[in-house]
């Protein structure tokens, strides 16, 4: 009884889980980029400084994600996301006092340290409350909480700075959201209590220098690693710099920030889809690398296309990539080798490349664009998403169709 009681808490933890991503990683991240066709005026940005606005945040994960899923292994997702929450609200806030770009900078920077603590423990918790038969679907409902909240924030932040007064006003709103939910998240999310052998394996797990070394003995990590530095970064340079490349284009901020908005929206539907056939063929390759190929070449045609082409192209591509994604994280997890036990550790190690990516990819797009041309920065990204098709493609398949799953399944467990 106990143990059936403990488990059916995962939903109301995923329900936890989600609304972090929504907020945090959602809203609160991508209120910004619609924004800046309006900051880039008042504190007299180019293309190249916006684009490293856009890396700011993920070069503060990428410094600290590693930190953090070490720390979470040790001491539980709960007490380490709810410190990490309450500065990444605080300096959510303080954007809005920002008066030149280093200060924006530093305030993007320090909320991503934050964030390095906070988005890896979440994939961390579904790993910790599911089994392989639900992982897909379970980070498909996850994703979809960044993918609500990136829409929400690409829609709404141009018209309710104009409603409010102003972008500062937004980013004091978001602050106040975020230290909302901190409340929330302190009230109702728990840690995970283990029995049977999953509790055992982690009273004789490794420490944290010999976890990250099993980590990264694993040839399948270093290679889901390289490919989230380009699948992550790529993402977050369009997502970031393109608003303010179609404000230059003729469309309004408000136009802008929609048609970036349909994109995320279109990617929900996606994150239902990919992971729902992936858990039932019972594979995850192949629904990733044929989806990642289609966005590079979607990616290409924005440069040319204007009108409903443009509009068609883009919902396609936010459908594709929330097909494909899930299915990543989701082979983190199922690694005979990881498990578990050594999840936060692996997902530290894959948030921290990502956000390289993150950090590298906007800042080299918006110095192409500043320096040649708006197109050859779109022709770039397309160029740089055709990578990671290639690095899953040597990945091992860990679909329950395979045998490589990981040796700890959570339906025995407490």
């Amino acid at each position: 009884m106990e143990i059936q009681e403990k488990a059916s808490y995962r939903w109301p933890m995923l329900g936890c889980l989600f609304f972090a991503n929504l907020i945090f990683n959602g809203i609160a991240f991508n209120v910004v980029p619609p924004l800046f066709p309006r900051i880039s005026q008042d504190l007299n940005l180019n293309y190249a400084q916006i684009g490293s606005l856009v890396g700011a945040l993920p070069l503060g994960m990428l410094l600290f994600s590693l930190i953090g899923g070490v720390v979470a292994d040790r001491f539980g997702i709960k007490k380490i996301i709810t410190i990490a929450m309450f500065f990444a609200a605080v300096f959510a806030g303080l954007r809005g006092l920002a008066f030149n770009y280093l200060t924006l900078w530093l305030c993007i920077f320090f909320m991503g340290v934050s964030y390095g603590f906070i988005i890896p423990n979440l994939t961390k918790g579904i790993a910790m409350w599911f089994d392989t038969e639900e992982l897909g679907r379970a980070n498909g409902i996850l994703l979809i909480g960044v993918g609500i909240g990136a829409g929400l924030g690409l829609a709404l932040g141009a018209p309710v700075a104009a409603k409010i007064g102003g972008w500062q006003n937004v980013m004091f709103l978001c602050g106040g959201l975020c230290l909302a939910f901190w409340v929330f998240w302190l009230i109702v999310a728990k840690e995970r209590e283990y029995t049977g052998i999953i509790a055992e394996l982690i009273k004789s797990r490794p420490g944290p220098l010999d976890g990250l070394k099993q980590v990264f003995t694993v040839k399948d990590i270093w290679l889901l690693c390289l490919t989230e530095v380009f699948v992550i970064g790529n993402t977050m340079a369009v997502m970031g710099i393109l608003p303010t490349y179609l404000v230059n284009k003729g469309m309004s901020e408000t136009q802008a920030g929609i048609f970036m908005a349909l994109s995320a929206l279109t990617s929900l539907i996606g994150m239902v889809v990919g992971p729902y056939f992936s858990d039932r063929v019972g594979l995850r390759k192949v629904f990733v690398w044929p989806f990642l190929i289609a966005s590079s070449l979607n990616i290409s045609l924005i440069a040319v296309l204007w009108g409903w082409p443009l509009y068609l192209i883009w919902l396609w591509n936010g459908f594709i990539i929330g097909c494909g994604i899930p299915q990543l994280r989701s082979i983190v997890m199922e690694l005979k080798e990881i498990g578990p036990v050594l999840s936060g550790s692996a997902f530290g190690a894959i948030f921290t490349f990502n956000r390289i990516g993150g950090f590298a990819i906007p800042w080299m797009m918006g110095g192409i664009m500043a320096a040649v041309n708006a197109s050859m920065g779109i022709y770039f990204i397309a160029a740089m998403s055709l990578i990671p098709p290639i690095l899953v493609f040597f990945v091992r398949e860990t679909g329950r169709r395979r045998t490589n799953l990981a040796p700890l399944n959570y339906k025995n467990s407490g």
